[in-house]
């Protein structure tokens, strides 16, 4: 929601994510979308600017970029990135690959420590792990099917809202003029 989607940073960025993980991380197309999540909304709590602007929807496994499938398809169709099925777990896997180095200079020190912090944390978790923690977040949960979810949900936090809260936020509302 208002933010600019940096097209350019967005597809380095997987290609960054494909090189930097071992075939042993098996790294698909869902465990890809939920590190570009981990990325641009770890960006967005620490800085309050996502690192790509990609546009996150609700679906059911989870945050997905929109712009994911087509960002993917062009990658694959210059060389950058390959997908190949592969057997995991006895599961058919459409594995990613880079097929070169990522340029990063678009990317500042900041935004490397985060992708890093956010590889090295659930470089090696099984998307099945990455997508139910993704619907602990509560802006995947208030989120309608398909629905845009903003980055500013990541101060919502994953804890229940109680009583309290709703009266407090209903409290403001009316302080505010907001309702």
């Amino acid at each position: 929601m208002g933010e600019t989607f940096n097209s350019e940073k967005f597809g380095e960025l997987i290609v960054y994510i494909a090189r930097r993980l071992p075939p042993e991380a098996a790294l698909g197309r869902v465990k890809l979308a939920k590190l570009l999540m981990q990325s641009d909304f770890g960006a967005y709590a620490r800085t309050r600017q996502p690192i790509t602007g990609a546009t996150y929807e609700k679906w059911e496994q989870g945050h997905l970029p929109r712009e994911l499938l087509l960002a993917q398809r062009d990658l694959e169709a210059d060389g950058s990135i390959v997908t190949d099925t592969v057997k995991y777990y006895g599961k058919q896997l459409k594995h990613v690959t880079a097929r070169r180095d990522p340029d990063m200079s678009a990317f500042s020190e900041e935004e490397l420590a985060i992708i890093e912090g956010a590889l090295r944390t659930f470089g090696h978790e099984s998307a099945t792990y990455l997508s139910e923690l993704s619907h602990r977040e509560l802006g995947w949960r208030l989120a309608e099917w398909k629905e845009e979810i903003p980055y500013n949900t990541v101060y919502l936090g994953t804890g229940k809202v109680t009583d309290a809260d709703i009266r407090r936020g209903e409290e403001l509302a009316s302080l505010h003029h907001w309702n």
